[in-house]
């Protein structure tokens, strides 16, 4: 096997980093680009009895602990400091060595270089016994290769061997990468308690100044920009000038999903959506550049750039700069069309509201509001599933059982909250009411999480799950420092409403948008920010002109392949199946 893998390096390089170029972005909440293909299988109401007998074959006791000590290695992204060296990674070592009795070993990667260095460790045949990644071509360039193990045969019938693996992630996690036509599942999918994407904020202290209720309307928040601009000294005094009614930066695709998809028909099939969702497969399809009704959501904001809401440079402020942030950070910004879900209430005293309360006072605050409603009068969001990262076993490991029993033990509510809240009195304090408030640990301190809610470390868990959803909601409530946990808990209510959850297409991967995926999210946020910056009069034919451009280069032959994959595994049918 050895020497089978060291003969396929020079190609594997080759073919995984062309695959894997472009696809490592991490959204706020780390949520990944969709993998494809889709299950095949048909979930029974409970998970797959295992035959007796099985445990001892295996080498495992009634407990499921091997008779003889087994080893396995596990990877491990590391950030500012090493994730292995912490009473977490301890923890699991000692967890395992107790529950299983196999002995853990970490293998760091830096996190925002981990496809190279994965695919070097694939390469090279030195890949741990337990890896994770965002990045699907990575793994299926690989698997095509032979040298990813095929989890179908270790999953069937497995259902006693990892009981918390089934219960936590269910079938449709364990078997939404399986080939339709081969049945081998290459990766689990991970999940994410929270399914959230981005929500509208508006500034409290502001509508209160001018005596404003929240905005449950599109007029409404209309309204509240209009007074904004025409209140800046009552609101900024000697910084009247700088005020910026809405916040924009060169991606409106994302920063106005809201108001987008409230113009999108509420009865959109599951159909069209998957095939306009052309180039930008992550989160649901987020920046929905071909759905129907987008173009008349654009010409709302080309209106209120006009009428001087938005910065008259908006998009020359990228989202990985601090220029349009630095604007938030100060004050300046009245309103927010859509970001992440908890966005300005990250980071501390270093975050948008920490530097607003410098600058403003503590009354200086963005609250979440539910305020574009679609044609059916639904506050509609169109998320993905509640998947998170790829977990899959190398073909060289020679302990996939014990990989998957430490997946397992990851799934385990006790561990779940422990690398999640840690020990009380040093990583939480427990509230009156049960609570558990997060507590800052130094940097580099052996208690010290290397990432938020151990997130590098829980791998099939992806946000805060204390298995209590009242427990998990106040306790996360909790967890920004210096922002009031009333704000945390209305931007969790915003987010509840009215979603639509897309689920497993099921379709293979779509070959002529190969590499094309950022291209095209920059070519359409460029096509509408032209048509934004376009005078009133002229928006029509500048609207039209970028997006027939943009769809003549780039996305013509893909529609045709969409719709093509869609009728090969769904037929005639408009809608996804129930469950999917």
């Amino acid at each position: 096997m050895k020497k089978k893998f060291k003969s396929l390096v020079a190609l594997l390089l080759c073919t995984v980093l062309l695959a894997a170029c472009g696809s490592t972005t991490e959204t706020p909440q780390d949520t990944p680009a969709a993998p494809a293909p889709a299950p095949q299988v048909t979930a029974p109401d409970a998970p797959p009895e295992t035959p007796a007998g099985v445990f001892d074959e295996l080498g495992l006791d009634e407990n499921r602990r091997f008779y003889e000590q087994r080893s396995i290695r596990v990877l491990a992204w590391a950030r500012d400091n090493d994730p292995t060296k912490t009473i977490f990674a301890d923890y699991l070592k000692e967890r395992m060595l107790e529950e299983h009795n196999v002995v853990v070993e970490f293998v760091t990667t830096e996190r925002w270089n981990e496809v190279d260095d994965l695919t070097l460790l694939l390469a090279e045949g030195q890949a741990p016994d337990v890896c994770y990644t965002f990045n699907y071509p990575t793994i299926e360039a690989f698997a095509n290769q032979d040298v990813i193990t095929d989890l179908n045969p270790l999953l069937a019938d497995s259902g006693d061997l990892y009981p918390n693996l089934w219960e936590r992630l269910g079938w449709m996690r364990l078997y939404w990468n399986q080939d339709s036509t081969t049945g081998h599942v290459w990766s689990m999918l991970g999940m994410q308690p929270f399914n959230q994407r981005f929500i509208s904020f508006i500034r409290e202290d502001w509508l209160n100044a001018l005596g404003m209720a929240l905005p449950t309307t599109l007029e409404e928040f209309e309204a509240a920009l209009y007074a904004f601009k025409d209140n800046a000294e009552l609101l900024l005094g000697s910084d009247a000038g700088q005020i910026v009614p809405l916040h924009m930066t060169d991606d409106p695709g994302w920063l106005a999903g809201p108001l987008i998809e409230s113009f999108i028909p509420n009865d959109i099939t599951d159909k069209e959506l998957y095939i306009s969702g052309t180039g930008d497969p992550g989160a649901s399809n987020a920046r929905k550049f071909f759905a129907p009704g987008v173009k008349e959501a654009i010409r709302v904001l080309n209106k209120w750039y006009n009428d001087g809401l938005i910065h008259p440079d908006f998009a020359l402020f990228s989202q990985t700069d601090d220029t349009a942030d630095n604007f938030v950070r100060s004050g300046f910004v009245g309103a927010i069309a859509g970001h992440s879900f908890d966005q300005p209430y990250r980071d501390g005293e270093e975050g948008w509201t920490g530097r607003m309360h410098a600058a403003r006072g503590t009354d200086a605050n963005f609250i979440a509001v539910n305020t574009f409603k679609n044609d059916a009068g639904l506050y509609r969001k169109y998320l993905g599933a509640t998947i998170d990262r790829n977990m899959f076993i190398p073909a060289t490991s020679t302990e996939p059982i014990a990989a998957l029993l430490y997946l397992d033990l990851l799934c385990r509510q006790d561990v779940i909250t422990f690398l999640q809240m840690g020990t009380e009195g040093i990583n939480h304090e427990v509230m009156p009411d049960g609570a558990m408030m997060a507590l800052s640990v130094e940097a580099g301190d052996y208690n010290q999480m290397t990432s938020g809610r151990n997130y590098d470390l829980s791998i099939p868990i992806n946000g805060l799950d204390l298995g209590d959803p009242d427990l998990t909601s106040k306790s996360a409530a909790l967890g920004y420092a210096g922002v009031e946990g009333r704000l945390i808990q209305q931007a969790y209510a915003v987010q509840a409403v009215d979603n639509r959850v897309t689920g497993n297409v099921g379709t293979p991967s779509v070959q002529s948008e190969e590499g094309l995926g950022d291209t095209i999210r920059e070519r359409g946020n460029a096509a509408f920010c032209r048509a934004i910056f376009a005078s009133v009069d002229q928006f029509d034919a500048v609207y039209d002109s970028e997006m027939e451009s943009l769809y003549t280069q780039f996305v013509n032959a893909s529609r045709d392949e969409r719709l093509m994959l869609w009728e090969s595994v769904h037929g005639s049918a408009d809608m996804l199946p129930q469950g999917d």
